[in-house]
C-alpha cells in the first residue's frame, strides 16, 4: 500500500491552509511521503468566485462576517463532481491510505471515498481551535456522528487550559523580550477581518511603532509614525499550485508608496510575514487557530481584538489564561504598558519546547505501525 500522507487543506482562511503545509514540510523533513490537497480544487470556478467576493465584503464588514457563521450551509453543493471523481481515481490508483484533515468540509469527501476505495482509510481529524469552528459545527449539525471511523485530535484542552499539541513552523528559535525589535505587528488573519484598523492611531499614540499587513493596495498608507505595511500577493489564491506544481506559502513583500511592489515566491514560513512576527514584541489580532499557532512557534504574545465566532472567543479564553495573551480592552487599561509584554514573552519563552510536536508524533505513530497497511 502506499504510505504518502495526504494532507487535506482549505482556503477558506490561512489558518486552515499554512498549517498543513507546515505538517506535509515536517513530515517530509522526517523521511515521510506527504502531499497536501487544498479543498477549493473541488469546487467549480463560480464558487471559487463567490468565495473570494465573501473575503472581500467581510474585510470591508466585520458584523457582516460574524452574521455568515450564523447561516447554517451545505458546503457539498459547491462541489464539483468531475473533480472529485477525478481526484478519487487518483487516490486509488495510488492506493492512498493516510490522511490529515484541517477542515470539515473534507470529511464528505473522506466519507465517500473510505466507501469505494477497496482498502482500509486512516484520517486524523485535527482540529487547530480551542473549540470546532465553522466547518466542523456544519458538518456535525448534517452528521452528528461524523468522527465515527476517524481519529479524533485536538491541540487543545479548553476545559483543563492546555496545550495537546503544536505544529512547527521551522527551526528558528524564539527570541527573547530583550531581542526583539519593540514593534507591533497588526493584522487581520488571512482574509484582513476584523477590528485592528481601528486600533492603529491609538497604538502609535502609545508610542509604538506599526508592522501592518494591507490586503489591498488601497490600504498602503503613508510611512508615518514610523509604519511598515507588508502584503501577500492579491492576487495569490491558496487553491493554485507554482510552476512545479507545488502549493506554496503566500508570495508576499513589504510594500511602499500606495502600491504594490513585485511579491517574491515565498520558499520557507520564515520569509513571510511569520518573519516579522517573530522579531515584534507583540501581534494585535483577532484570536484566530493561524494566530496561536504563529505565537506559540515565534514566543510572540497575542493583544486579543473581538473574535471571529464562538470557537475563537475560546481561543482567546485560553491564550489569556495560560498567560500568552492579553485582551485588547485589559491592555489598553494599563496604558499599553510595555511590561505586560515582557511578562507574556517571558511565558511564552520558558514554555519553548513543551508541547509535543503534531507532525513528529503522527510521523512517529505511523512507523510504529508499520504505515498500518
Amino acid at each position: 500500500m502506499n504510505n504518502t500522507v495526504t494532507v487535506l487543506g482549505s482556503g477558506f482562511g490561512l489558518g486552515f491552509y499554512v498549517p498543513g503545509l507546515l505538517i506535509e514540510r515536517k513530515l517530509k523533513a522526517l523521511g515521510i511521503e506527504a502531499e497536501i490537497e487544498v479543498f477549493e480544487t473541488l469546487m467549480s470556478d463560480s464558487k471559487k468566485k463567490l468565495t473570494d467576493d465573501s473575503r472581500k465584503a467581510y474585510q470591508k464588514n466585520f458584523a457582516v462576517a460574524l452574521t455568515s457563521q450564523k447561516i447554517p450551509g451545505d458546503i457539498r453543493n459547491s462541489l464539483d463532481s468531475a473533480a472529485v471523481e477525478q481526484i478519487f481515481r487518483q487516490w486509488r490508483q495510488e492506493k492512498r491510505q493516510h490522511f490529515i484533515a484541517l477542515s470539515g468540509h473534507w470529511v464528505h469527501v473522506m466519507d465517500r471515498y473510505s466507501e469505494t476505495a477497496g482498502f482500509p482509510v486512516y484520517a486524523d481529524l485535527l482540529y487547530i481551535d480551542a473549540d470546532l469552528s465553522p466547518s466542523w459545527k456544519n458538518l456535525r449539525r448534517l452528521n452528528p456522528g461524523y468522527a465515527e471511523g476517524y481519529h479524533e485530535v485536538s491541540m487543545y484542552d479548553p476545559g483543563k487550559r492546555e496545550i495537546l499539541c503544536s505544529i512547527d513552523a521551522g527551526p528558528q528559535q524564539a527570541l527573547p523580550a530583550s531581542a526583539r525589535n519593540g514593534r507591533l505587528v497588526v493584522h487581520g488573519g488571512g482574509w484582513g477581518i476584523g477590528t485592528f484598523r481601528e486600533k492603529f492611531a491609538a497604538l502609535e499614540s502609545a508610542g509604538y511603532e506599526l508592522d501592518i499587513a494591507a490586503y489591498s493596495s488601497e490600504e498602503i498608507g503613508e510611512a508615518i509614525h514610523g509604519r511598515r505595511y507588508y502584503m501577500n500577493d492579491p492576487e495569490w489564491r491558496t487553491w493554485l499550485r507554482d510552476s512545479s506544481g507545488q502549493y506554496t506559502f503566500p508570495p508576499f513583500s513589504e510594500v511602499t508608496g500606495n502600491r504594490a511592489s513585485h511579491f517574491p515566491p515565498c520558499r520557507h514560513y520564515q520569509e513571510g510575514m511569520y518573519g516579522v512576527i517573530r522579531q515584534a514584541s507583540a501581534v494585535i489580532s483577532k484570536p484566530g487557530g493561524g494566530a496561536l499557532i504563529d505565537s506559540l512557534a515565534s514566543g510572540t504574545p497575542l493583544v486579543l481584538l473581538d473574535p471571529f465566532g464562538p470557537h475563537e472567543k475560546i481561543n482567546s479564553d485560553l491564550w489569556v489564561e495560560l498567560g500568552y495573551g492579553i485582551r485588547y480592552g485589559e491592555w489598553a487599561g494599563t496604558g499599553f504598558d510595555r511590561e505586560e509584554l515582557r511578562k507574556l514573552s517571558d511565558n511564552l519563552q520558558s514554555a519553548a519546547g513543551r508541547y509535543p510536536d503534531y507532525a513528529a508524533s503522527y510521523a512517529e505513530q505511523l512507523s510504529a505501525a508499520g504505515g498500518r497497511s
